[in-house]
């Protein structure tokens, strides 16, 4: 589970505020209950005098070896009056379990675990969060490996560099980001994802980002125009107290799991962004942190655009990946 602390916390609020809720509720239900079924409010008082009276029976049968509580004439009483509440509750058309303290999730009865497991309704909790700030929860519906089309990608079209068709080569790639997603963790590595605008660069890195997410992982999706906008941000309140900031820097850009830097090339170049793109790579590559990349730019031009410093970092440690083919833009609006 990859959340702040915070936003952890605020799960755990999430579930206090319902536990609050379910407890404020049956007590809402037992008063409307007593006042209309009378029996059941004396009923009520019987099984709490009895009850205390049994507890006691029990320490005493355990130690003394006589008579089991359960047999006793108190319990067999108790067992009376339990049944004849729920007779009540019955011929007044109420369900059984009317009174009973009722949860949003019976499996881990609003708390979030299961023992030590994570139950299934956090785990939907944390993945609304994680899809929150990664700023794909609109896109991965329609952009996922469900959706993908590999006949899309044509035999005919060969790439002379390196002598397959478009087709072989997306083939390869999806192989390669299936892996990719299956051995992600702390050193999986990163991506640099290049070609033509319309090849189905974006479309590739929101599948990986789906799956991702649907694993609890933490998934940043930037425009390299809003990555720098981000970082220019952040650079001009320098040395304010500006958590807001800190925040977006510090954890979104460096400490999520997987940080996605889409279409870089189409910002604005300048000293800043070649510095500001080097010190965030390298950062990630310091926390052992994954980045993902795809620009239209070829990879003579990400020497010229930025430094060969960022050049040689990219070409030593991303794993390179080159997509070809058609504009799948123009096709889809064809069909």
């Amino acid at each position: 589970m990859s959340l702040t602390n915070e936003q952890y916390r605020q799960i755990l609020r999430s579930y206090e505020e319902l536990r609050l809720e379910n407890v404020r509720e049956q007590e809402r239900r037992i008063k409307e209950i007593f006042a209309k079924i009378p029996e059941i409010a004396a009923i009520h008082d019987e099984i709490s005098s009895l009850s205390l009276k049994t507890a006691k029976e029990r320490l005493l049968s355990s130690d003394s070896g006589t008579e089991p509580f359960h047999s006793s004439p108190a319990a067999s009483e108790l067992k009376r009056l339990s049944a004849r509440k729920l007779e009540l509750l019955r011929q007044n058309g109420y369900p059984e379990d009317y009174l009973t303290l009722h949860c949003h999730c019976e499996n881990c009865r609003d708390t979030g675990y299961i023992g030590n497991q994570m139950c299934s309704c956090m785990r939907k909790k944390v993945i609304h969060i994680l899809y929150e700030q990664s700023n794909l929860k609109e896109l991965v519906e329609q952009e996922n490996f469900s959706t993908f089309r590999l006949d899309l990608y044509s035999d005919q079209d060969i790439d002379e560099a390196v002598g397959i068709s478009a087709r072989k080569n997306m083939t390869e790639v999806l192989k390669t980001a299936k892996l990719y997603i299956e051995q992600f963790g702390s050193e999986s590595g990163n991506l640099f994802i290049y070609g033509a605008a319309g090849v189905g660069k974006t479309f590739l890195i929101n599948c990986i980002a789906r799956e991702l997410i649907e694993d609890s992982r933490s998934v940043i999706y930037m425009s390299a125009v809003r990555f720098f906008d981000v970082l220019a941000d952040a650079s001009f309140h320098k040395g304010e107290n500006l958590s807001d900031y800190e925040s977006t820097v510090q954890r979104d850009l460096y400490d999520c799991d997987l940080l996605i830097i889409d279409d870089l090339g189409t910002e604005l170049g300048n000293s800043f962004t070649a510095s500001a793109l080097f010190q965030c790579i390298n950062e990630r590559a310091n926390r052992k942190k994954s980045v993902i990349i795809s620009t239209n730019l070829p990879l003579a031009g990400l020497r010229d655009r930025y430094s060969d410093r960022v050049f040689s970092r990219i070409a030593s440690k991303y794993k390179i990946i080159k997509i070809f083919g058609r504009d799948l833009r123009i096709l889809r609006s064809l069909q």
